[in-house]
């Protein structure tokens, strides 16, 4: 190849690059404004309703994951019920457990 060619397809590589960087850090910023939010839904729902969805969420969570989420503050501790009820009587329903 040409040295001209080489230096168009190393141009394009730092585009490339340089692209994926920025959309990158734009899901970044996504994920970071959603746990904002989710953060802030939490603290105002009423207790009952946010022990459900920590229950959700650490149903369907690999194991090392639930072990964080149930290390929030937002964490009520009814969560700890509802999963143990939940163990005892029926599984999560399969919409949730499905990835």
């Amino acid at each position: 190849m040409s040295k001209k060619t080489d230096r168009l397809i190393e141009a394009l590589k730092a585009s490339a690059r340089q692209d994926g960087e920025k959309d990158a850090e734009t899901r970044a910023k996504i994920r970071a404004a959603m746990v904002k939010a989710l953060e802030q839904l939490l603290d105002q729902m009423p207790e009952q309703r946010a022990a459900e969805l920590f229950a959700d969420l650490e149903h369907i969570a690999p194991e090392s994951a639930a072990k964080l989420i149930r290390r929030h503050d937002l964490r009520p501790e009814a969560t700890d019920g509802i999963l143990a009820d939940r163990l005892k009587t029926k599984p999560l329903p399969e919409a949730l457990t499905a990835q």
